[in-house]
């Protein structure tokens, strides 16, 4: 006899279906990879095998590109396959989601995805849709589940999507549909599963041309290429993972890799208290840059003070487009008075932020960080005041600082508008945990913590002769009891544990680590694949100093003659 329960759910998956639709986003115009919803996947266009995986049970699909005539061929491409599409303006997104709305009641349910990425398949929406019910928003968290970046889905009701169109006035909140809802409305994260591994370091949207042939490959290994289960598919992306990746974390959907990319080696003659090799040549260095990406990493520092760090990591991405989040930092200005007048700090700014544009070949700066955090309030505020501007013109999309001392660091995190902060932490430093850091920094998820100094530019893995000379510090023990602490904890070597120690703190989203040569960035990979130290065994390492002068924690008061 057939269960009561059954009938009920089958009915409730109806209504679903009725009352929601799926919009898939899609345009020609892509600047890394261009008229890329056309290229082939599975014997048809990437956009049409997107709406039609979509659609794999029955869920209504609907196709929103622009009205610019260079998406002819994308319409006609559509329609063809029997798909329905709406146009409408090619700047303004959310707008065009509006427009293709226009006719639906205000209940119903929409479903956002993008035509560059074709793992999210029916069965994936209906229990997106079964878990959103009457949340204004839901959204996937796939990096915090272990899934790979790119398999994400959004919805949202209708009623929200048209407030979202009438209040919403910047470009960037035009441009990219929801983040005016996700500020403002009621929020849930749908987690989907899966039994495959860890796959956070792997990507499935297609944003460029090693991406295309990476899901080209997969998506040739299938039988029915519309039909095909997203988890089947993560199945077959783990198998193509050939080579280890560092994963990300994720706060807020905005997942970053646990390992930064640090280029001040890259840029600065003998950066470094234990560097023996010098700064490496500009064709190396743009291989480690290129090597790091592949393996999972996702942001990239530099800052204008790194010499020659900003043309190199420009060199590096020109491939990689949007896969990379770059982080550079003002300018010193050690020659900026503190009397500087108005007209005197905007152009000392201004010459900084639009060299390193013109270094770094973008029109807006990823993220902008203050390499002084004096800055904040020198010259009466007026350089702070300066960066805001150059943010609300759209010149920086985030700005965050780099610190020295917890009481800096509180009060950057009392600052709004950071979003990205950069902190040195490493196994002998306890003033961050004692001052409270780390309670401040789990009150702001919006805020990215980034450990630098992890090794104390080296000198925590080199011999005790390269340390700073200070009176009350004994190298030689302090070696030793790292030594034994590497032993004892069964680490590979003291690399694995100082980066183990840092990774084992919660609150450290990613650690900033240079290198000089392409074997040393496998041996970090290496290291990022093993676990993180346990709670436990992070007390442990804590107790096993005492405390210790700033003049050795921080490496800007070393005595370098």
């Amino acid at each position: 006899m057939m269960s009561s329960a059954l009938p009920r759910r089958l009915n409730h998956y109806v209504k679903l279906k009725r009352r929601a639709l799926v919009v898939v986003q899609a345009r020609l115009g892509s600047s890394r990879l261009p008229g890329k919803a056309l290229l082939p996947i599975g014997n048809m266009p990437i956009v049409v095998l997107a709406a039609k995986r979509a659609g794999n049970t029955e869920l209504p699909v609907r196709v929103a590109t622009s009205n610019d005539r260079l998406d002819d061929p994308l319409v006609k491409a559509l329609l063809q396959h029997g798909l329905e599409v709406k146009r409408g303006a090619l700047d303004d997104v959310l707008g065009r989601f509006v427009m293709a709305t226009e006719d639906l009641p205000d209940q119903t349910t929409i479903v956002r995805l993008t035509g560059d990425n074709v793992f999210p398949d029916g069965a994936l929406i209906e229990e997106l849709l079964a878990f959103h019910e009457s949340a204004d928003y839901t959204t996937t968290d796939s990096i915090s589940e272990g899934l790979p970046y790119g398999l994400s889905a959004e919805a949202f009701k209708l009623a929200v999507l048209r407030q979202a169109a009438g209040k919403a006035t910047t470009d960037y909140d035009r441009e990219h549909v929801t983040p005016w809802i996700r500020r403002y409305c009621q929020r849930k994260e749908f987690h989907p599963k899966t039994s495959v591994h860890d796959l956070s370091s792997l990507r499935c949207t297609i944003d460029d041309l090693a991406d295309y042939r990476r899901i080209a490959d997969i998506f040739y290994k299938v039988t029915d290429p519309i039909k095909v289960s997203w988890q089947d598919l993560c199945e077959l992306l783990s198998v193509q993972a050939s080579y280890p990746r560092v994963a990300s974390r994720s706060k807020r959907s905005d997942p970053v890799s646990q390992l930064t990319l640090g280029t001040a080696q890259l840029g600065i003659t003998n950066y470094g208290r234990t560097n023996a090799v010098g700064r490496p040549g500009g064709d190396t260095a743009v291989a480690i840059v290129r090597e790091a990406i592949e393996h999972g990493v996702s942001v990239v520092d530099t800052a204008r003070a790194y010499d020659r760090s900003e043309e190199i990591v420009s060199r590096a991405l020109r491939l990689y487009g949007d896969r990379i989040r770059v982080i550079t930092k003002l300018d010193p200005l050690d020659g900026l008075d503190e009397t500087a007048g108005q007209t005197e700090v905007r152009n000392a700014v201004d010459a900084s932020i639009y060299r390193s544009c013109r270094e770094l070949r973008v029109a807006e700066i990823p993220v902008l960080l203050l390499h002084r955090w004096r800055h904040f309030s020198a010259c009466g505020g007026r350089i702070w005041q300066r960066l805001l501007e150059l943010k609300s013109h759209s010149v920086i999309a985030a700005l965050g600082a780099s610190v020295s001392t917890p009481q800096e660091a509180k009060e950057a995190l009392e600052e709004a508008e950071i979003k990205h902060l950069q902190l040195p932490f490493n196994l002998l430093d306890k003033r961050w945990v004692t001052a409270g850091i780390d309670r401040l920094a789990r009150e702001r998820p919006d805020v990215t913590i980034y450990a630098r100094s992890v090794l104390l530019q080296g000198i925590l893995v080199g011999s005790p002769t390269r340390w700073p000379q200070i009176t009350e510090v004994s190298a030689e023990i302090i070696v030793k009891r790292i030594c034994e602490l590497t032993k004892q904890l069964n680490r590979v070597n003291r690399v694995d544990l100082c980066i183990a120690f840092v990774r084992g703190h919660d609150w450290i989203d990613s650690l900033v680590i240079g290198m000089e040569s392409v074997s040393q960035l496998h041996d970090l990979i290496g290291f990022f694949q093993r676990p993180a130290l346990s709670q436990t065994e992070v007390e442990l390492v804590t107790g096993s100093f005492g405390p210790l002068p700033e003049t050795l924690l921080n490496p800007a008061l070393w005595n370098v003659k």
